[in-house]
């Protein structure tokens, strides 16, 4: 029995890393904060999180005790200004952006590949969401696909063109109006800053604000 128990152990640690490495997609948020500069902050959640915000918790039963008094003088109130608690600093995104009104849509294609994987597909959906809300409902963008360096240059722009068409349909597909969105495939042409043409992350869809 304690051998099944350990073996049920190891299982379940095994599973962990694998979860521990899937990518959690971007909010509509980050998106905006990314394109626009409008930041939410976490202030409203400092503010009702007492620990946050510096207040102390008030516990239910605190208003009686059951224990006898102490002979102990009272704690005497010091007259010192109590210092305010750090605000939290602005919530910042976690997407890429190589120059402004460009955003990396962190998405990953297997070598060859055009197809959308459903992590993919919630990056785009939550991207889609951004685009359409107010600050940006009026904006066209350019989608940019882009290779590695594996093959000729031939097959790869065709590929980088489909892979930013996917994207562009699923975006489509979640409202945003396709006359907003313009396609691109530059191939291994353009390889992401300090990335030798031949790395992995070159395999990427990009978006370029081109109107507003």
């Amino acid at each position: 029995m304690r051998k099944f128990g350990l073996s049920l152990l190891l299982c379940s640690m095994a599973a962990v890393p694998g979860a521990a490495l899937s990518q959690e997609a971007s909010s509509p948020d980050e998106y905006l904060c990314a394109l626009t500069g409008e930041c939410a902050e976490e202030a409203q959640e400092a503010a009702t999180d007492p620990q946050q915000s510096g207040s102390p918790r008030v516990s239910a039963t605190r208003s009686f005790s059951l224990a006898t008094p102490s002979n102990r003088p009272a704690r005497t109130t010091s007259n010192r200004p109590r210092q305010a608690a750090a605000r939290p600093a602005p919530a910042r995104p976690r997407i890429a952006t190589g120059q402004p009104g460009r955003v990396n849509l962190r998405l990953s294609f297997g070598s060859g590949s055009s197809v959308l994987s459903s992590a993919a597909q919630a990056e785009v959906r939550a991207f889609a969401a951004a685009l359409q809300r107010p600050q940006l409902a009026n904006t066209r963008f350019m989608i940019e696909g882009h290779t590695d360096a594996g093959g000729s240059r031939a097959v790869n722009v065709n590929l980088s063109q489909r892979r930013a068409q996917a994207v562009a349909d699923y975006m489509a597909s979640q409202g945003v109006a396709r006359t907003r969105i313009e396609v691109r495939g530059y191939g291994y042409d353009r390889p992401l800053p300090g990335r030798p043409a031949s790395a992995d992350e070159n395999r990427r869809v990009e978006a370029v604000r081109i109107s507003s």
